[in-house]
């Protein structure tokens, strides 16, 4: 649903509807943009990078829709399932990996927060 001053999902029914699709944009789709949502759709075994490196300025916030990951953050395992949050400050590697059939969304902000 979209009006000119929002956009409104249901992440966990968009996922699903969008399931054939490895990725695609909640909002900011089609768009250049210092915000942007993505949902990642996730088979089991699946595995993602974040880039991190490409994007050295961005602030990832990570949400979870349904199914389960870990979040390898440095040296440290994060699990993510349904209604988890995970917030990467910019610079940060992280890699997710599929523990079975499951959607995120991806929030990038563009941060002026910088690490030594």
């Amino acid at each position: 649903m979209t009006a000119d001053k929002y956009w409104f999902t249901q992440l966990e029914e968009e996922a699903e509807r969008r399931s054939g699709q490895s990725s695609f944009h909640a909002f900011a789709e089609g768009q250049h943009s210092d915000v942007r949502g993505e949902i990642r759709n996730f088979d089991n075994g699946s595995e993602l990078n974040l880039p991190h490196d490409g994007w050295p300025n961005h602030l990832f916030i990570l949400i979870g829709i349904h199914g389960s990951l870990e979040a390898l953050v440095d040296a440290t395992s994060v699990p993510l399932r349904a209604q988890s949050q995970l917030v990467i400050l910019p610079g940060t590697p992280c890699k997710l990996i599929a523990r079975s059939r499951s959607a995120i969304e991806l929030i990038s902000l563009r941060s002026s927060l910088s690490r030594p």
